[in-house]
């Protein structure tokens, strides 16, 4: 059945879905639901270019989560705790970029397996542009996939790297300033009630002095955690029970000053000032604003990954896990944040990522002392990495796959090396690698269109990955996250 319009959309539910009001559905038929409906009505939210049948499939959609209780959630009393856990673990949060629905279902039936409650899904604000998926396109095909995965439970969604740009803030502060309040409330106005505030890119290396190189990064901060708290009451989650978490970060990642990785004393500075600023923030309003409760770090690593001259991901380890120890350690010790947390980790090898939830290495693991002491080991090991965040390596599990159609990725490869010629003495090779993520919006229609037994194979091997890569290693099987 073509839907064309509002009333098509309403004819498809019939003998499956009873619209009780607005916001409220009632499931009738739950094989059907998941056999056939879901699919259509996600479809329908994506790609429909009737606006009434977008908003409608999406608020269905949503609707039928609740009915299956799929609740939107914050991590923020989970993360307060996780300051004083002493169990071993680190929360994946993972970026959904392409196929969300396909790729968020693989998430679902692997933490379905393995009984995995400590886990977020994300959606950094690069990707949401080059994906060509705004916050609320992202939240329905998370939402729909949970539905067909049949999933219960809290569901964390993430605004990853919500960050400004240093050039165009030097250039207008007030706009830019305003750009990323819109994107803020447009991500919470969806779900995503986990926020990342990377104000990294305006630490100023030029000048001399922690608190004087951290100054803008923390008092933007500290500007927009108050404008976040304010958004909590304005859109009354406060009387929801809703806090949203908030991040902060103090080195950029995959950059810094002449390659340096963060240190204790960046930490220190950048809690010194945020902390102050937000206390003349909560002396304005009157009450005691709630602040982050994680502080990301400059490790040594890169998103996409650290690739040689042809585009292939180099499988040593590279990320300072000295970085992640000392400054977690301070971080849970001396503020009460949930801990340090790892960026452009995904296309490390996975064996690696046991450290990052306080395990020793496993046997035939080498790692260096320049990356690791036997000191912080133990350090490590009782204050493990809140939270790693992953992405890249998912994205070419899908593109690489041995069952991806030929034709298609031959189109997709000419595409991006017209749209993104190799620099001068680059090999083509890399050249497409390091840019093929930008395929993911202009080729949306066509990748959620591959065959279906195409669809399942990419997202077994997906599943595959996931489970034994991400949610083993990190220690979150069968992990009461939430209890």
């Amino acid at each position: 059945m073509k839907i064309s319009n509002q009333e098509d959309v309403k004819k498809s539910l019939t003998g499956i879905i009873e619209i009780i009001s607005e916001k409220k559905a009632k499931i009738i038929d739950e094989i059907r639901l998941k056999d056939e409906l879901i699919d259509k009505l996600v479809f329908e939210a994506t790609f429909n270019q009737d606006k009434g049948v977008v908003e409608l499939s999406r608020q269905l959609i949503k609707n039928i989560a609740v009915e299956k209780g799929i609740i939107l959630s914050s991590v923020y009393e989970y993360y307060k705790k996780k300051a004083r856990d002493k169990r071993k673990f680190t929360v994946p949060a993972i970026n959904v970029r392409g196929m969300a629905y396909n790729t968020a279902r693989a998430i679902f039936e692997a933490v379905k397996k393995d009984k995995v409650t400590a886990f977020i899904l994300e959606i950094a604000k690069s990707e949401i542009g080059y994906t060509e998926q705004k916050p609320m396109e992202y939240t329905t095909s998370v939402l729909a996939a949970a539905i067909k995965e049949d999933y219960q439970g809290p569901l964390f969604l993430q605004g990853d790297h919500f960050q400004i740009n240093a050039g165009k803030y030097k250039e207008n502060p007030a706009a830019e300033e305003e750009g990323i309040k819109k994107l803020i409330r447009e991500a919470i106005e969806a779900g995503f009630y986990q926020v990342d505030l990377d104000m990294s890119t305006l630490v100023d290396w030029s000048k001399e002095g922690y608190d004087a190189q951290q100054e803008p990064n923390y008092k933007e901060t500290a500007l927009l955690t108050a404008y976040v708290r304010d958004l909590e009451k304005e859109l009354e989650l406060d009387k929801l029970g809703i806090v949203i978490n908030l991040g902060g970060e103090i080195g950029e990642i995959g950059k810094g000053i002449q390659g340096r990785n963060s240190i204790v004393e960046d930490l220190q500075a950048f809690m010194k000032g945020y902390l102050k600023e937000l206390a003349v923030f909560s002396e304005k309003r009157g009450y005691q604003l709630k602040g982050i409760t994680k502080i990301a770090v400059q490790s040594g690593t890169k998103h996409g990954g650290i690739r040689d001259e042809k585009g292939n991901v180099i499988k040593g380890v590279k990320v300072s896990f000295n970085t992640l120890a000392e400054i977690g350690k301070i971080a849970r010790e001396e503020y009460g944040l949930a801990g340090a947390v790892q960026h452009g980790a995904s296309t490390l090898d996975p064996r690696c990522f046991v450290l990052f939830a306080g395990y020793p290495p496993p046997e035939g693991f080498e790692i260096s002392e320049e990356l690791l002491t036997k000191k912080n080991a133990k350090i490590l090991s009782d204050n493990p990495a809140a939270e790693v965040h992953l992405a890249t390596a998912y994205q070419d599990t899908i593109l690489d796959h041995s069952d991806f159609p030929k034709e298609l990725a031959e189109k997709i490869k000419k595409w991006v090396l017209d749209k993104h010629p190799p620099k001068e003495g680059e090999d083509p090779e890399k050249a497409y690698i390091d840019n093929r993520k930008n395929v993911w919006g202009p080729f949306k229609f066509e990748l959620w269109s591959l065959p279906s037994d195409v669809q399942d194979n990419l997202r077994k091997s997906l599943v595959k990955q996931f489970s034994e890569d991400v949610f083993k290693n990190l220690g979150v099987r069968d992990l009461n996250f939430i209890g």
